[in-house]
């Protein structure tokens, strides 16, 4: 049973940390956080910190690199050839993994790293369905293929970005769902 609770009190913890990181990342420059501003932010000690994470560019990487891998993940197990046509399945599951932690992701986009962030997932989320073996190699080279792919990848993340930073009403299955009606209307 104690395991269970130190678990659980780990889990608290990191999860503590990494708000308290996105917060004072919307005050000011990464370079300028400490350990001790994050400490004090969480409520920790900084050895606590410290169990958890080498520096303050750890947290960054590891949120960086679980989204990434969450996404990818996602496109892996998406078992539908043809993402462009209906990508609805695949945003429920992204729209899900988001409602988990939304208030993070929503503090999270507007810190100063997020532009390059979203910038580098699109770009590799674009390179993925590119290079997708389901999808038939005359097609994955056909530029209009190519270009639907851009659009749809870019018009994703542009919109579900938008609404993070709170430029739209309603809820994110909503989003979900318009996209999806646009983009099947734009691709049928």
């Amino acid at each position: 049973m104690a395991g269970k609770a130190k678990y659980k009190s780990a889990i608290r913890s990191k999860k503590m940390i990494r708000y308290a990181y996105i917060e004072l990342a919307l005050e000011k420059e990464i370079e300028k956080i400490t350990v001790k501003d994050i400490a004090e932010k969480a409520g920790i000690s900084r050895g606590t910190f410290y169990a958890h994470y080498s520096d303050i560019y750890a947290i960054v990487e590891e949120i960086e690199n679980e989204t990434m891998g969450k996404i990818l993940e996602f496109l892996n197990d998406f078992k539908d050839e043809d993402i462009i046509k209906n990508p609805l399945p695949l945003l429920k599951m992204l729209s899900d993994f988001l409602e988990q932690d939304i208030d993070f992701y929503r503090l999270g986009i507007n810190t100063q790293r997020a532009p390059s962030f979203i910038f580098k997932l699109k770009e590799i989320v674009i390179e993925k369905i590119l290079s997708d073996s389901k999808i038939p190699k005359d097609s994955q080279k056909s530029k209009m293929y190519v270009y639907r792919v851009h659009y749809l990848i870019g018009g994703l993340t542009s919109m579900y970005q938008d609404w993070l930073e709170g430029k739209f009403d309603g809820t994110l299955e909503e989003l979900t769902e318009a996209f999806c009606q646009i983009t099947m209307k734009d691709f049928s």
